[in-house]
């Protein structure tokens, strides 16, 4: 896990529907862990209230030599940070290492001053039940699959070819069982992760077809931002962390 890049994080929902989100994947005190900034408190707190989560490391881009593609399952449980010394002292330094964009907001202790808001977070862990073998993706062709049956999540890596059917056919390894289901896709520019797209489907998988209920607005890699874009989407990750740190 030390070696991963990129990886997809997947939870039940409160209303019992798998969902998934991509995170950069973090070891905090032995455990599998994601350190949410406040600005994706809502996220966290599913997360952390759901029954049971898995964190994916399939991404074979931008990682360690040591490194096999996996998923952790376990129970999640969830560390408020609002100060966010807790971050900084055990967990920053990973960070700044694996999400070379958190240099510009906290590579040095001036830029944590400046950054203060940054550095609160809600560490959702993973007490580990389980490990997955998963085969890795080998570009943004491929997605994670994850299903729900009785309560259980069960994973498997499929190759996308048509986007644009209501019904979409795959074949993932390891096979995945009937159920409720999450199609996730990322990609990334690789390896400063300048630019981060997600997308994902929703919809009942039925062991080889997805008949989708919800799906994504675009998918693939956007586009470069401009230099306004890029303060704008800065401005608004500090406003929404400002607004959801707790006050002491």
């Amino acid at each position: 896990m030390r070696a991963s890049s990129l990886a997809e994080l997947v939870w039940l929902r409160p209303d019992r529907m798998p969902d998934a989100a991509g995170v950069t994947a973090l070891l905090h005190r032995e455990r599998p862990a994601v350190a949410f900034t406040y600005a994706h408190a809502g996220i966290a707190h599913d997360v952390a209230s759901a029954p049971v989560a898995a964190l994916a490391m399939t991404e074979r881009r931008s990682t360690g030599r040591p490194f096999t593609p996996m998923a952790a399952v376990g129970l999640p449980s969830l560390v408020e940070d609002p100060t966010g010394e807790l971050f900084g002292s055990e967990l920053l330094v990973e960070e700044l290492r694996r999400y070379p964009p958190a240099r510009r907001y906290a590579d040095s202790p001036m830029l944590c001053r400046e950054h203060w808001w940054y550095l609160p977070r809600l560490i959702v862990s993973l007490d580990v039940i389980d490990v997955l073998e998963l085969p890795a993706r080998t570009g943004p062709e491929d997605h994670l699959l994850a299903s729900v049956d009785a309560g259980r999540l069960d994973l498997g890596v499929a190759t996308v070819q048509h986007t644009d059917s209501d019904v979409i056919s795959l074949d993932p390894h390891p096979a995945v069982a009937p159920g409720a289901a999450v199609l996730l896709g990322q990609d990334a520019s690789f390896p400063d992760l300048e630019r981060w797209s997600q997308w994902r489907w929703r919809g009942r998988w039925d062991g080889s077809t997805l008949t989708v209920a919800s799906r994504p607005q675009r998918v693939g890699l956007e586009p470069v931002p401009g230099l306004l874009q890029r303060w704008r989407a800065q401005r608004d990750l500090e406003r929404r962390c400002r607004r959801a740190i707790p006050t002491p």
